[in-house]
């Protein structure tokens, strides 16, 4: 290898890898459709429990802190947060619409993950626009996490077996009177909404530990901060093990234990990127990893377009027919049928062909340099 490109300016990749491992398995994991498997383990866990898919939206919420924190480290303008917010909102309702297709606007549902990014957006840009330092930003998110735990239990103590459970706990209340029942998920039929206001301030956390890991990318640019972030991570996944035994793992609710799983997992994962991929002399891209860090890059950077992009491509294929053998079937069930006449696990053929279909987009924008910027 010449000194020109050991000397080159090299680019930190970790968080782009992140970003694209997570894209990559939410296009996977979301797309396999129900089918003679269960796949039990690679779907959201009903209520208490952890799964795989569970952990791919606060991590990409944490990341989205660290990205932030990049994104504003020579400052803040607020009319552009302001528009980012209300953009996020607005898209966020047409999002809801084309996944839903419906325009029914007596029941369309107000909250979502877009809205969940707006709100969490503006609350921590607020909240970081005074705490500056990475240790005071952890300690603030683990008091959110705490609060937020004790809250939990209190109410927990009027529902079955003194815990939160799907028809008695705060979301149910809190959401519904603010929204309105039909303007919640599932038109409140589920009696949680796991994008509300009482989750999106949980979710908060993980925020703030996204903020605090981006600060301490910032000011270890020349070294990494490969160390504190493993140190970090591994302590706070410890400490989501200690909240698991008094207040299990639960996405719907976003709990304390899996706020910090979440964050945890996030912080450890960019140590171990950092070493494979930003720690070496030499560019990545220069070396035989090139076609990895192409590949994640390319999902990385328009990690917004294709997270939400295959949701709506899913309402697309599912709510558009065409006429087959008499009868109008949906471009999903042609598609899955087509897939299940000559392979023997259909279901996991068909998010493949998912994952492809997004890899193509994901490749041709990447290669010109086309990012959607939200």
């Amino acid at each position: 290898m010449s000194k020109a490109q050991q000397m080159k300016k090299k680019r930190v990749y970790s968080l782009d890898m992140l970003r694209g491992i997570i894209v990559v398995l939410s296009v996977f994991l979301s797309t396999i459709p129900a089918g003679r498997i269960e796949y039990e383990s690679l779907r959201h866990a009903e209520w208490y429990g952890v799964t795989i898919i569970d952990v791919i939206l606060p991590t990409f919420i944490t990341i989205f802190g660290a990205s932030m924190a990049i994104a504003y480290q020579r400052g803040v303008k607020w009319e552009k947060i302001i528009k980012r917010t209300v953009r996020l909102i607005v898209y966020g309702i047409i999002f809801t619409i084309i996944v839903t297709w419906s325009l029914d606007f007596a029941t369309l549902r107000w909250t979502g993950v877009l809205q969940m990014f707006a709100f969490l957006g503006i609350v921590a840009v607020t909240i970081t626009y005074f705490v500056k330092s990475p240790f005071k930003l952890m300690l603030i998110a683990l008091l959110v996490s705490s609060i937020y735990g004790g809250a939990l239990l209190t109410f927990g103590q009027s529902c079955e077996d003194q815990m939160p459970q799907p028809d008695c706990n705060p979301s149910g209340i809190i959401d519904r009177a603010i929204f309105g029942e039909d303007h919640l998920y599932h038109q409140g039929k589920r009696g949680y909404d796991p994008e509300g206001l009482v989750t999106s301030f949980s979710a908060l956390s993980n925020v703030l530990f996204g903020f605090a890991i981006g600060k301490l990318i910032l000011s270890r640019k020349e070294t990494g901060a490969w160390k504190e972030l493993l140190g970090i991570g591994l302590l706070v996944i410890a400490l989501s093990l200690i909240w698991h035994q008094f207040l299990p793992y639960n996405k719907r609710l976003w709990t304390p234990a899996f706020a910090m799983l979440a964050a945890g997992l996030t912080s450890s994962m960019l140590s171990i990127l950092y070493l494979l991929f930003d720690k070496g002399k030499v560019d990545a891209k220069e070396t035989y990893m090139k076609p990895i860090v192409w590949y994640l890059e390319a999902f990385g950077r328009n990690s917004f377009l294709i997270y939400f992009g295959k949701f709506m491509l899913a309402s697309l294929l599912i709510h558009l027919t065409l006429k087959n053998d008499g009868k109008n079937e949906s471009l999903a069930t042609i598609l899955y049928d087509g897939l299940a006449s000559f392979v023997p696990h259909p279901q996991l053929a068909y998010a493949l062909l998912n994952l492809l279909f997004w890899t193509i987009i994901a490749f041709v924008c990447h290669r010109k340099r086309w990012y959607l910027k939200v």
